[in-house]
């Protein structure tokens, strides 16, 4: 490997990091703001998605 490519993993591994920092971030305020609930959550009842889940049992 040369240099250029060690630098570009290097890269691409911090910005993951701090992608996976910002959404772990977000994810926490989000769940203070609205009591508890969390994005997955809410997005899944927003577009109906349990309430097919839950029909079948």
């Amino acid at each position: 490997m040369d240099a250029e490519s060690i630098a570009g993993l290097i890269g691409l591994a911090v910005g993951l990091l701090v992608l996976l920092g910002l959404s772990i971030f977000e994810s926490r305020a989000y769940r203070k703001e609205h009591d508890g609930e969390g994005m997955m959550h809410h997005w899944l009842a927003a577009h109906h998605v349990l309430d097919r889940v839950r029909r079948r049992h």
